[in-house]
């Protein structure tokens, strides 16, 4: 049976990824929220889906599961708020849990403690990538030295561009790193656990105050370690994952390309892996299952904190770039 769903948000990832997802698997979108009643109406219209709101409580009683994608800043009182009224819930990232909180939905700040006995998952959907399966199936009883990030793309939204809210920490919790970087350092991880920061340097910020650049060195206990560099720039565009482990390297280049190559105790690797079009379909399809049979969603909760703990521990970390200084 198809779960009704209610969405939260009406910007780019749910017009273009979320909706034609959860419709191409052939779930209900009961309702879609939003601050703006009539935009989440014509959201709904648009894709003959039930209807649009500004009230979030019509929205939590008549679903069975919330998706929230909207700014950073509200995610967590979104998924709390969800959380009480006892209903699944699937994030968009990073969660925001760890600047200041804003109030939700019923008032006064969420308690992120709350999300722990609740079944939320996160969308940090690359871990689905066919091409990272396989570099975690290559990875299985090895031990990894070095990890590399090098992430560079064109991102430079003008004053009345409807994404210029993601220059705002207030609004995104950060720049680059929190939010193409997110998912990079969700891979790290995964694959190593909690790293320590040994070094940043954070710069060439919007006017709005959120970095374009980060440069961030990590350790780990068990002696890997890793160098990550996000960017926003005119710089050509990058996105290199790179493993050094016992017996050989791994290199996903771009990405999202389904790109593997390297070598495993001397035999060469090179496959190629492509992701679907529509990265949410995969991700959509595992979070309705667990909420079907109670298991884990591919990114529980407590592994998105782990990522939240370490945006803020560069952020805190950080000292300005030498161009800023």
């Amino acid at each position: 049976m198809p779960l009704r769903w209610g969405v939260a948000g009406y910007g780019d990832i749910v017009r273009k990824r979320a909706l034609p997802a959860l419709l191409s698997l052939g779930e209900t979108v009961t309702c879609v929220w939003g601050r703006d009643a009539a935009r989440a109406q014509r959201t709904c219209d648009e894709f003959g889906t039930g209807f649009g709101t500004s009230d979030y409580g019509r929205l939590l009683d008549a679903v069975d599961v919330v998706y929230v994608a909207t700014p950073v800043a509200t995610h967590m009182p979104l998924a709390v708020a969800a959380a009480r009224a006892g209903l699944p819930v699937l994030m968009e990232k990073p969660l925001g849990a760890l600047p200041a909180l804003v109030a939700g939905p019923a008032g006064g700040p969420p308690d992120p403690a709350e999300l722990a006995t609740a079944h939320v998952g996160v969308a940090y959907y690359r871990r689905l990538a066919p091409a990272v399966r396989r570099a975690l199936d290559l990875l299985r009883g090895r031990t990894i030295h070095e990890v590399a990030v090098d992430y560079r793309g064109p991102f430079d939204p003008g004053p009345d561009d409807p994404k210029l809210w993601r220059t705002d920490p207030a609004l995104s919790g950060g720049g680059v790193l929190a939010d193409v970087g997110s998912h990079r350092l969700d891979l790290l991880c995964l694959l190593l656990g909690d790293p320590a920061v040994t070094g940043a340097r954070v710069g060439r910020r919007f006017p709005l105050g959120a970095e374009r650049d980060v440069r961030a060195r990590l350790a780990w206990p068990a002696g890997a370690t890793g160098e990550v560099r996000t960017v926003w720039g005119p710089e050509p565009r990058r996105d290199h994952l790179r493993l050094a482990f016992d017996g050989g390297h791994l290199e996903l280049d771009p990405l999202d390309s389904g790109n593997v190559r390297g070598t495993v105790d001397g035999v060469t690797v090179e496959e190629f892996l492509p992701p679907p079009a529509n990265l949410h379909i995969p991700l959509m399809a595992d979070f309705a299952r667990s909420v079907r049979d109670g298991s884990a969603p591919i990114c529980p909760v407590r592994d998105a904190f782990a990522v939240d703990r370490l945006i803020s521990a560069v952020y805190a970390a950080a000292t300005p770039l030498e161009e800023d200084t």
